[in-house]
């Protein structure tokens, strides 16, 4: 099973994109969440990632969704519903990741 949500910013210079993959059955599956380069519908680059989680996982794609804050300066990965993990375009910096686990990353949201 393979699970790939993105939003790409209006400008569209940029897109949040989160990819589950399970390269050979659900025990070695890895979920990421990126930051991209876009470039009309292309994507380019990936400028940073943050790992969301390993191993077996019951989602589909209606668990996750992936939207950009009022101001289009943060991206963030939503869970069920909850903010995960956010990247800030402006400052690089990234917030989450690991679901699952014990963390509550403080994430900045607008």
């Amino acid at each position: 099973m393979e699970i790939l949500e993105s939003a790409v910013r209006t400008r569209g210079d940029l897109a949040g994109a989160f990819e589950y993959e399970e390269t050979d059955g659900p025990q070695s599956a890895a979920a990421y969440f990126y930051l991209c380069e876009t470039h009309g519908e292309a994507v380019g680059r990936i400028i940073s990632s943050i790992h969301i989680r390993s191993g077996a996982w019951s989602i589909t794609g209606a668990d996750i969704a992936v939207k950009w804050d009022n101001g289009e300066q943060r991206v963030g990965l939503f869970v069920f519903g909850v903010l995960t993990a956010a990247f800030d375009a402006e400052t690089g910096a990234r917030y989450g990741g690991r679901h699952g686990q014990d963390f509550n990353a403080e994430i900045p949201w607008t």
